[in-house]
This record gives C-alpha cells, sequence and structure tokens, in this order.
C-alpha cells in the first residue's frame, strides 16, 4: 500500500509518520524507538500482541504496565498502542470503554507510539466511527466474553450497561502540547480489528 499522501497529512499534523512493511519491521521499529531504561505503557491491544512488542521489550529489561495497572501505564515514559481507526486525512479514532487507553494517548505520557495495520485505515470519520462501533467492538466484545448486543448480533446495540465499550470516543487531529513525540507506525500488513 502506498502511504505516501498519508504520510504527508499525518507529517502536517504534527505527527512522526513511519511506514513499514510489516509487523516484524513495526515491532523492531518499536524496539529502536524505546530506551532500554525506559518505563512503557499501554492498553489492550491485539495488534500489539500479533508484534509480541511486550515479551521483547520485558526480555531485553524494559518496564513494562500494562492495562491492569492503570496508573503506572498513564505515566510511564511511552504508551504503545493501535487504533481503531485512521482516516485518509490523518485522524486517529478510537473508542474505549473504560478509557484508560485513550486518557494515556492524549494526556499524561509524553512519548506515543501507535502502531496502525493497513486494514484500519479508512475514508473519513463516519466511516471510522461505523468500523469500530460495527466490527472492531463485536470482535473484540467476543474476545473479552461480553455479552453486549454488538457480541450477539454483531452490530451496535447502542448498549448502555456496565460492560458497553463505547463510553468515550476520542479523534485525535494533532498531538497535545503535553506531548514530545508521537509516533505513527503505518503498517503495509492486516493487523488487529
Amino acid at each position: 500500500m502506498d502511504f505516501t499522501d498519508l504520510t504527508k497529512k499525518l507529517s502536517w499534523r504534527g505527527f512522526i509518520p513511519v511506514k513499514c512493511r510489516n509487523g516484524k519491521e513495526a515491532a523492531d521499529k518499536i524496539l529502536s524507538l524505546i530506551p532500554v531504561n525506559e518505563t512503557v505503557g499501554t492498553g489492550g491491544s491485539v495488534t500489539l500482541s500479533q508484534l509480541d512488542v511486550k515479551t521483547k521489550l520485558a526480555e531485553r529489561g524494559n518496564r513494562f504496565f500494562d492495562r491492569n495497572a492503570y496508573e503506572s501505564a498513564a505515566h510511564a515514559d511511552w504508551f504503545l498502542s493501535s487504533a481503531n481507526a485512521l482516516t485518509e486525512n490523518g485522524d486517529i479514532v478510537n473508542i474505549d470503554g473504560s478509557a484508560n487507553r485513550v486518557s494515556s494517548l492524549i494526556f499524561g505520557v509524553t512519548n506515543v507510539i501507535y502502531a496502525i495495520g493497513k486494514n484500519k485505515i479508512v475514508k473519513d470519520l463516519d466511516a471510522a466511527i461505523d468500523r469500530i462501533r460495527n466490527y472492531t467492538c463485536h470482535l473484540n466484545a467476543v474476545r473479552l466474553g461480553k455479552s453486549t448486543p454488538c457480541a450477539i448480533t454483531g452490530k451496535c446495540g447502542n448498549c448502555t450497561g456496565k460492560e458497553c465499550m463505547c463510553n468515550v470516543t476520542t479523534i485525535v487531529h494533532h498531538p497535545t502540547r503535553y506531548q514530545e513525540k508521537v509516533y505513527v507506525l503505518l503498517i503495509d500488513e492486516e493487523l488487529g480489528y
């Protein structure tokens, strides 16, 4: 996939885009960006699991905080995530149930790396929200054993229960003034959902 236009738009927005041919190249890039002595946080991410970066970071000595250690992850030196969708215009869109992931992506952690497979690139914000509500949330709800309408029917049911995975929607247009570096790894491979 040719990421040239998207790379230009992300750069204009203040992100640091990096084209990666595949997941292995993306994992290697993540390891090259994060110093061994710095801490790393993350929310839940199928993409990061597929890249196996948590294991690789831990093996080399980085302290790693996952979504079960919310407060430590939110104050790490680096935060790793994927995105639920990335528009062709460079908007990064996520929907969360507890907001631990999205809050760390926009405030608190000064260095962020998004690892985004080509399957998550969509035309615009409407397509991003539709993709997340009617595709991504269903798969995540099934994976996590939720009993939400989307887990059962495969489509968003606009639920409001305690298991709802769509409590917070964020659209990141630019890095915030609190962030030093925000990398967006554009991976020419389908990863996550």
